[in-house]
């Protein structure tokens, strides 16, 4: 059984052929690497209240929450900063009560780029809006369309280090320009660049009140390069949850 992951869209303007207009969009590398990571991916456009967000979670065996532009800095309760883009409050809205149902209902979660920074507000955490105000360079950013760069290391007592068996620093693709500053709660940091930057978020301890089951932030951009094992690791775990609701439902058929 092949799991089916959605994968949060775009809401912005787009033009193809004879057209310009509003549209659900995605970069196509996020389609490829679910599909080349063992998925069957479907676009998730914003646009729907919670209650439809919950609804549509629950048809899904996991979930990508994808990249994409600056939260609004008032959803974290802060003023914003001269460098944070302007806000987009149909698609903070979606992402944000996308992965409150993912976290709700126990549907595998990756959270990439933007949707790592989703994650760990959606659970009361803040952002930092200018990372180089923070560090002093602008390599995380890349330049104009074009992906950068760093280098990172994985906490080995993580569940990431066993998707990512990485020992020391390795490179990853990145574009970003804001970062995780508070964390959110049930979240630990697991992941760091050179330069001190959060590269990922995942549950901490269930005793200290960790989130259950696959949930990982991601800020660079797996999907950006060769390494399918996040996306694996992801299906697997979708997977897992399929075979179970089947379990669940045999007796009823």
């Amino acid at each position: 059984m092949t799991p089916v992951i959605g994968i949060t869209a775009y809401d912005d303007e787009a033009a193809w052929r004879n057209w310009k207009a509003r549209a659900a969009m995605l970069p196509y590398a996020y389609v490829n690497a679910v599909r080349n990571g063992g998925g069957r991916p479907v676009l998730l456009p914003p646009g729907g209240d919670e209650a439809e967000a919950s609804a549509t979670v629950a048809g899904l065996d996991g979930l990508v929450v994808a990249g994409g532009p600056d939260i609004d800095p008032s959803r974290y309760g802060r003023a914003r900063h001269p460098r944070t883009q302007p806000p987009i409050p149909v698609r903070d809205a979606w992402d944000l009560a996308v992965t409150g149902a993912a976290l709700a209902q126990g549907v595998p979660l990756l959270a990439i780029c933007r949707g790592m920074q989703v994650l760990n507000v959606c659970r009361g955490g803040t952002l930092h809006q200018h990372v180089p105000d923070l560090v002093g360079h602008e390599r995380h950013e890349g330049t104009p369309g074009v992906y950068g760069r760093h280098r990172v290391r994985i906490s080995a007592d993580s569940m990431l280090a066993r998707a990512l068996p990485e020992p020391g620093y390795f490179e990853v693709p990145t574009y970003h320009h804001q970062a995780v500053d508070l964390l959110g709660d049930g979240l630990r940091a697991v992941a760091w660049s050179e330069d001190g930057v959060t590269e990922a978020v995942e549950p901490g301890p269930s005793e200290l009140g960790g989130l259950p089951g696959f949930v990982l932030g991601i800020q660079w951009h797996p999907e950006q390069g060769e390494d399918m094992r996040l996306f694996g690791a992801l299906a697997s775990a979708a997977a897992e949850r399929a075979a179970a609701r089947a379990r669940v439902l045999a007796p009823m058929i």
